[in-house]
């Protein structure tokens, strides 16, 4: 539950972030949206004042509550903010009358919508605080449905609606009764199931009834219990003439299977079938010898290809009886593997912040017992596992896309990095925490393209906040992975020992004296809000025409503007630029 003081202490912690320069689009987060009251900018794009009554600005500003109210958390608008310009120029005020904006919300929303609405004085403009709670009940505006979707306001009709509606209502298909008893469980999924229980609990085999009770698989106590949805899929024949998953071995997209398996129900005996396809035929493994340990290798790694195949079989929606995963192992031998799921995201989950959201499994019931079985990560961690294991082999991080209402999932693999892997084991050995944070793997991968990196644009890639991105460039730095080009400042690059490691995986080309310099500069703003020509010489030991020459150019490329009236000398000095 997020309460309504965090609510607003997330939009004042934006708002902050915007007084310091930055965008405030950039700014914007799942609990926090800055709009611009309608009417504002006339066709021209010029600010023009609004009446404190202005019912189009009233009717825009309701329908975005409503979107936060259709969340499990809520959020803040925050108004009179120009997304577009950063820094204080982007706080252009809000003109409505902050009473009377109230009672219009509550009037145009359906059910009518109670929120807070605070006045504050940021940088010299009068700003709005919109504080939107989650809703008991949908909350509709012009009789439309919409929710957040990452940092957007979307309309949901549909599919998605009913999706919507099911999860706001805790309704879960896998949940319902099946018709299928214990009994009726295939002997082979049983099995499966224990054994998969057991190597995931540490436990000696225990009793079919137990373990379908301890996964949440039974909807009575019968002699002979009936077993929910999520149980028949698992363990029976369920819906037996239609394969749940079908699953080639090609050459190339479109062209003849090599092998091809159609699997149907149980998902347990399915599941085994499609792995040991995937790990012993596609994508079988070796011995390699790395930092003197005998490791396994493959073109993809296991974690990756076995999260790809349980996440469709765990979130695919079972409701489109007919249609089926499809799974391809590409090329010879194979170096991709494309898995295509019926069903899109869940209402509310955006494809570009996958690793920002909470797992919202569409089938909670099913999800657990898979779980439960150790068959997928704990909750919430698969996605976050499939970019490091990748990335952890030198591979690009995963395609997840939306495509017309079916959730796509494309690995790129190959012939792993070594040398990558190596520097994650070893970083991993010095900092264990590294081992399983994703943040960290972003960051190598980004300093194998480039030669510097910033919280900032680590944030930005790994979508979490900059907090949690300096966290996990200090645990680098700890681990000696990654060195500051200037104590005290937030421009990181690898250290001599992490360039070593990588040798030819670094990628981007040698770097001028000029750049390094002006890298430099960079740092030492992290320390010196503003900085002289006669800063530059003194704390970076440049010389006079060297300072010059970095801040002709640092000024010409926009790295640098000048705060005093004087524009030259040794005394003019600069800061970086708002945006």
């Amino acid at each position: 539950m997020v309460t309504s003081a965090a609510r607003r202490q997330a939009a004042l912690d934006a708002i902050r972030q915007v007084v310091a320069g930055m965008r405030p689009a950039d700014a914007e987060t799942e609990l926090v949206d800055f709009k611009l009251e309608e009417g504002r900018r006339d066709r021209s794009g010029r600010l023009v004042h609004i009446s404190p009554q202005h019912e189009p600005a009233a009717l825009a500003l309701a329908r975005e509550a409503a979107c936060f109210a259709n969340t499990m958390k809520g959020g803040c608008l925050v108004v009179g903010v120009d997304d577009r310009t950063a820094g204080v120029a982007g706080l252009v005020g809000a003109e409505s009358d902050e009473e009377w904006l109230r009672r219009r919300i509550h009037a145009l929303t359906r059910p009518s919508l109670t929120v807070e609405i605070e006045a504050t004085i940021q940088a010299g403009a009068r700003l709005l605080i919109i504080n939107v709670p989650d809703a008991l009940q949908e909350i509709a505006v012009d009789g439309r449905l919409r929710t957040r979707m990452g940092t957007d306001c979307e309309e949901l009709t549909g599919d998605r609606a009913r999706e919507f509606l099911e999860a706001r209502r805790g309704y879960d298909w896998t949940a319902e009764s099946s018709g299928f008893r214990l009994s009726h469980a295939e002997p082979d999924a049983l099995a499966s199931a224990i054994g998969h229980y057991g190597r995931r609990q540490g436990t000696a085999a225990i009793g079919e009834r137990d373990l379908a009770t301890r996964l949440r698989l039974l909807v009575d106590d019968a002699a002979d219990p009936e077993l929910n949805r999520a149980g028949a899929l698992l363990l029976c024949t369920f819906d037996g003439t239609n394969p749940q998953l079908d699953l080639l071995v090609t050459l190339a997209e479109g062209a003849a299977s090599r092998k091809r398996l159609s699997l149907t129900a149980p998902l347990m005996t399915a599941y085994d079938q499609a792995m040991r396809m995937l790990l012993d035929v596609a994508f079988p493994a070796e011995t390699r010898v790395i930092a003197g340990e005998n490791q396994l290798v493959r073109f993809l790694p296991e974690l990756a290809i076995r999260e790809s195949i349980v996440n469709a079989l765990m979130h695919r929606d079972y409701r489109i009886d007919r249609a089926t995963i499809v799974a391809l192992a590409i090329g010879e031998p194979a170096s991709v593997l494309k898995v295509r799921s019926p069903g899109g995201l869940p209402p509310g989950v955006s494809a570009a912040r996958l690793l920002a959201v909470q797992s919202t499994p569409r089938n909670r019931a099913l999800a657990f017992a898979v779980r439960g079985l150790g068959l997928a990560e704990g909750e919430g961690v698969g996605i976050d596992s499939m970019y490091r294991m990748m990335l952890r082999d030198g591979h690009p991080v995963p395609e997840i896309t939306d495509d017309a209402g079916e959730v796509v999932v494309r690995l790129q693999g190959g012939p792993p990095e070594l040398r990558v892997r190596s520097l994650f084991d070893a970083s991993a050995r010095r900092q264990a925490a590294l081992g399983e944070d994703v943040r960290a793997a972003i960051a190598i991968d980004l300093l194998t393209r480039q030669p510097v990196l910033r919280p900032g644009q680590l944030a930005e890639e790994a979508q979490s906040t900059i907090a949690d991105a300096i966290r996990t460039l200090d645990l680098m730095l700890e681990a000696q992975v990654v060195e500051r080009l200037l104590d005290g400042s937030r421009s990181y690059r690898l250290t001599a020992g992490a360039r070593s490691t990588l040798g030819p995986r670094i990628r981007y080309r040698p770097r001028t004296s000029l750049e390094d310099r002006m890298d430099d500069v960079d740092a030492l703003l992290d320390v010196m809000q503003t900085i002289s020509r006669a800063d530059m010489m003194e704390q970076l030991g440049m010389s006079n025409a060297t300072a010059g020459r970095v801040r002709r150019e640092m000024v010409k490329t926009g790295r640098l503007v000048g705060t005093t009236a004087i524009r030259r000398g040794p005394n003019m000095r600069y800061r970086r630029p708002a945006s």
